[in-house]
């Protein structure tokens, strides 16, 4: 019995070594992961905190319509603002919302302290007259600026449509007219030649709304819309040269229907 009760002692006692091993064991594995877990939550925190992640720089590239201090201002981040506080959607909507002239933008962080902006500008296409008054659109139809009497000068050689709209836009509206923009696409598909005769486009009144040119000259090209343009320009060429070399006076040249091309 003595001899029995011995040796489940012993077993007893060996459980409990190894019992409280494997419990140590997992004391130390726990404690060695707190310490770790520690150690990176302060090295994190002291990195976040310095120097070494605070913006020094802010780069823009592509912009030419908005100067570096306009863009600056706008973003509005700060010199020494730490790069993981900046939110990267938010400057951006920002931005496209608050500068009209503005397409996209794309803001990168470059680790450890850098800003770099690309920016993608909106580009004049067309000038409407509308209300009574000069805008200048993009080729999105995108209203970018009312122009004043300097600015119909500077952007003159942009092509002018008239009777565009019965009212006066907002700037950074978008002009839901299809014929208003189609006239720029006409336009800038025209032979050299041709295209420097015409003195502007106007949107005709009628249900079809057709697209008509003015020449310098006071002739009229009537040339519906913006179908068959490739067609469209290499049949009104054509008229206009034997026109010129026959010396035939002419006030209209009807092109809408370009099996039924109608000189007047």
């Amino acid at each position: 019995m003595e001899i029995a009760e011995k040796k489940y002692n012993k077993i007893l006692t060996g459980r409990k070594r190894r019992v409280f091993k494997r419990k140590f064991i997992v004391f130390i594995k726990v404690f060695f992961l707190v310490i770790v877990f520690a150690g990176l939550i302060w090295g994190f925190n002291y990195f976040y905190n310095s120097s070494y992640f605070k913006i020094s720089s802010i780069i823009f590239k592509n912009n030419n319509h908005y100067t570096e201090d306009i863009l600056k201002k706008e973003t509005d981040i700060a010199i020494g603002t730490n790069i993981f506080e900046i939110d990267k959607k938010a400057v951006e909507e920002k931005l496209i919302t608050n500068l009209t002239w503005l397409k996209s933008i794309s803001l990168k962080k470059v680790f450890p302290n850098s800003i770099i902006i690309e920016v993608v500008e909106r580009k004049p296409f067309i000038r409407i007259l509308a209300g009574g008054h000069y805008y200048l659109v993009d080729e999105e139809g995108i209203v970018l600026l009312k122009l004043g009497d300097k600015g119909i000068e500077d952007y003159k050689d942009f092509i002018l449509v008239r009777n565009a709209l019965k009212y006066s836009p907002e700037i950074g509206e978008k002009v839901a007219k299809k014929n208003i923009l189609s006239c720029g696409e006409i336009y800038e598909a025209l032979d050299l030649e041709v295209r420097e005769e015409i003195k502007e486009a106007v949107i005709d009144d009628n249900f079809s709304a057709d697209i008509l040119f003015l020449t310098k000259k006071g002739k009229s090209i009537i040339f519906g819309n913006d179908d068959s343009i490739v067609e469209k320009n290499s049949i009104l060429k054509q008229v206009l040269n034997q026109l010129s070399e026959s010396n035939n006076y002419y006030s209209v040249i009807d092109i809408r229907n370009i099996d039924n091309i109608i000189i007047k």
